[in-house]
């Protein structure tokens, strides 16, 4: 059974996610965009999701899900014992990214967030 098959699981992870995204300082429109949602999602719809109701696209979600982590984890090795400068480095522009945030990048889609994770990685 997969971890969002579970509703509490599937909550557990929904909420660490968007504290993810808030301890970045990340707006809602930008965060529904870095989950995979519609820009156009309304508060109420997104609020529904933040409890655990269904993503339209799952797959698209898990696989965005696990890079959003991925470079949670990378900036706490990155900043070890300072969580302030790891929440912002994501946007800040950066050289490494044509002087871009690298929410910029991120919000791209699948691609910028996994250009974002092996960054992070140094590049592997």
């Amino acid at each position: 059974m997969a971890a969002y098959d579970n509703p509490d699981e599937r909550k557990d992870l929904l909420q660490s996610i968007f504290q993810i995204l808030n301890d970045w300082k990340l707006g809602t429109d930008i965060q529904v965009v870095l989950v995979g949602l519609d820009g156009s999602t309304k508060g109420r719809e997104l609020t529904k999701i933040k409890n655990g109701k269904a993503f339209p696209d799952e797959s698209d979600f898990m696989q965005r899900a696990v890079e959003i982590i991925s470079i949670s984890k990378a900036l706490n090795l990155a900043f070890p014992g300072n969580r302030t400068l790891a929440d912002f480095w994501v946007t800040t522009p950066s050289y490494s990214f044509d002087n871009r945030a690298p929410v910029e990048v991120m919000l791209e889609g699948i691609d910028g967030l996994k250009e974002i994770t092996r960054h992070l990685r140094g590049g592997w």
